[in-house]
This record gives structure tokens, C-alpha cells and sequence, in this order.
């Protein structure tokens, strides 16, 4: 009986992981809930814009630090 489940549990993974896969990042599950990506934001995934492997440039991280710099020292923050 043990085999049999792994036999049936082997078989239905792919799929099961395919049908989330899809579900995840479809414009049905953002039409049906209102969450997942927009449509401009699979373009932008899918295209590598932005989101993962985006690096930002040397002047955007010492403005980013020097805004939590700010921040930090605005509200009395020590370091």
C-alpha cells in the first residue's frame, strides 16, 4: 500500500507544482483576488527590469544612506 502512495505522490508533484507555478504568477489569480503581479509587472520580470539581479548604481546607494542618515539622526537615533 506504502508503494502505491509513492507511486501516486510521484506522479501528482509535477503537476501539483506546475498548476502552483502557474496559479502564482497568472493574471487570472490578480483578476479573481487582486493579488500576484500586473500585467506590467510580469513584463517587467520577465523582461529583468527591476526586481531580482537589479543592481543599483554607486550614487543610489550613497543617497540611500544618506537618507537613512537622516532618518536615523532626525529621530534622535544613535549608532
Amino acid at each position: 500500500m506504502i508503494r502505491i502512495v509513492r507511486r501516486v505522490r510521484t506522479a501528482v508533484n509535477p503537476v501539483s507544482t506546475a498548476a502552483a507555478m502557474w496559479w502564482c504568477h497568472s493574471a487570472v489569480r490578480h483578476a479573481l483576488t487582486g493579488y500576484g503581479p500586473t500585467a506590467e509587472q510580469r513584463r517587467l520580470i520577465g523582461c529583468g527590469k527591476g526586481g531580482v539581479g537589479f543592481t543599483p548604481s554607486a550614487e543610489q546607494m550613497k543617497a540611500r544612506a544618506e537618507a537613512i542618515d537622516e532618518l536615523l539622526g532626525r529621530d534622535g537615533y544613535e549608532m
